[in-house]
């Protein structure tokens, strides 16, 4: 019942720090939006970001899945960091894909 209860404690918080920088998020774009700060500068400086990020999670993926397999082995962890990573991977492929077209 413990664990059942710290369980819910812990989404309790993860929901509500959703919440919070949702609301965050959607009062700084209002702001920003009346100030003009979302200017083509920012956007490409925003994607040249995203970009390193994306390059980034995919080292640290690659290493958290090799620490998995070597603390953990073959068990849950090795299967959800795989399913991560694939998922990393699909989301590369379809992005890739639909943003080489002509818009």
């Amino acid at each position: 019942m413990r664990t059942l209860m710290n369980n819910v404690i812990a989404l309790s918080g993860l929901i509500g720090g959703l919440v919070i920088a949702s609301l965050v998020f959607l009062i700084n774009r209002k702001i920003g939006t009346k100030k003009r700060w979302f200017d083509e500068r920012y956007k490409q400086v925003s994607t040249l970001a995203r970009a390193a990020s994306w390059n980034i999670t995919f080292a640290v993926l690659l290493i958290a899945w090799a620490v998995v397999i070597i603390v953990d082995g073959i068990s849950f962890s090795f299967f959800l960091m795989t399913a991560l990573y694939i998922a990393h991977c699909i989301g590369f492929l379809a992005t890739s894909i639909y943003f080489s077209r002509d818009h």
